[in-house]
């Protein structure tokens, strides 16, 4: 009985120093952060932000692969052919949660992959060609009337802002064609032109054009008033609070990445993005810092499976697989 009483007391005494061992998880080889983008595009500066502070947080290199392709696709089937050890993170958009929906390849992904955090969010802004003429009460005329003959562009088919535009139709009750282009270069020419009535792009994108007049904003999608555009008032506060429309960036690793690994690498993220000089910098880029969790971000992607989904099955739109 004493024997028995004795080793039960140093199991005991044990145990927190086996959660202190599992809790200090350091990986042992440098990092990679695969970004599934080109170089250059916008989410690189996210990650090259926080590159250094995760180097001192977690003692090894961080290493930024571009691995672009397929929305995502290229880069995540990297990421699962990779160790479960920690030593792997994705970076996300948007389309991951499209993803689920438009391409078989990815359906099974939310149960794949496991959220670290939910880093930035960039708005979008609603513009119109200032030939057009309407206010905001106008605009949803003119998107209500069957013989109206309204068009909106995106970068693409079943980017965010193209997904996000349908919902905002859904959700106003209105009638658009879409026109996708090729990225939105020549999006904004023809914007300009008002060859297509409006789209919602990138708050960066589009701040410029509307200062010289070549664009006007009607809505934005942030929580509240964006500092740089004051007087474009939010969807929210014009009856639409609930539209998903945004820019999001956020990170990954295999589902099957032992606990202690993932906690260690999402309190490396939060750290990174609570640096003051790190925040200022993503928001002179018109980056909103998030910083959520795990399990936060966790409900965020699950909210816009369930909306892209709806959104894609209604519309019927298809991707190349």
């Amino acid at each position: 009985m004493l024997l028995d009483r004795r080793a039960l007391l140093l199991a005991g005494l044990a145990l927190p120093s086996l959660a202190r061992a599992q809790s200090a998880w350091k990986p042992t080889r440098p990092v990679r952060l695969i970004l599934p983008f080109t170089a250059g595009t916008a989410m690189d500066p996210v990650a090259r932000l926080v590159q250094e502070s995760l180097k001192n947080a977690l003692g090894q290199s961080v290493v930024i692969e571009n691995i672009a392709g397929a929305a995502t696709v290229i880069a995540g089937a990297e990421t699962l052919k990779s160790a479960a050890d920690g030593h792997t993170m994705l970076m996300i958009a948007n389309s991951f949660a499209a993803n689920i929906t438009l391409r078989t390849r990815t359906a099974d992904w939310q149960r794949a992959f496991a959220p670290l955090v939910q880093a930035t969010v960039v708005p979008h802004v609603l513009t119109v060609a200032p030939s057009l003429k309407v206010d905001w009460q106008g605009f949803l005329a003119r998107l209500r009337d069957a013989g109206a003959g309204a068009s909106y562009g995106s970068p693409g088919i079943g980017t965010s802002p193209h997904l996000g535009a349908e919902h905002f139709l859904r959700l106003a009750g209105g009638k658009a064609v879409h026109v996708p282009y090729n990225g939105t270069a020549q999006l904004f020419v023809d914007l300009y032109a008002g060859r297509i009535d409006f789209a919602l792009s990138n708050l960066p994108d589009v701040v410029q054009p509307i200062a010289e007049g070549k664009l006007t904003a009607l809505a934005v999608t942030a929580d509240k008033r964006v500092p740089e555009l004051p007087d474009v008032p939010t969807f929210a506060e014009l009856g639409l609070p609930d539209l998903l429309s945004d820019s999001w960036f956020g990170v990954v690793v295999r589902r099957d990445t032992p606990a202690p690994a993932r906690e260690a690498l999402e309190r490396a993220w939060l750290a990174a993005l609570a640096r003051p000089e790190v925040k200022e910098r993503l928001q002179a880029l018109s980056f909103t810092v998030l910083a959520r969790p795990g399990a936060e971000f966790e409900a965020v992607i699950d909210r816009y499976v369930t909306t892209y989904a709806t959104i894609i099955k209604e519309n019927g739109i298809t991707v190349q697989q």
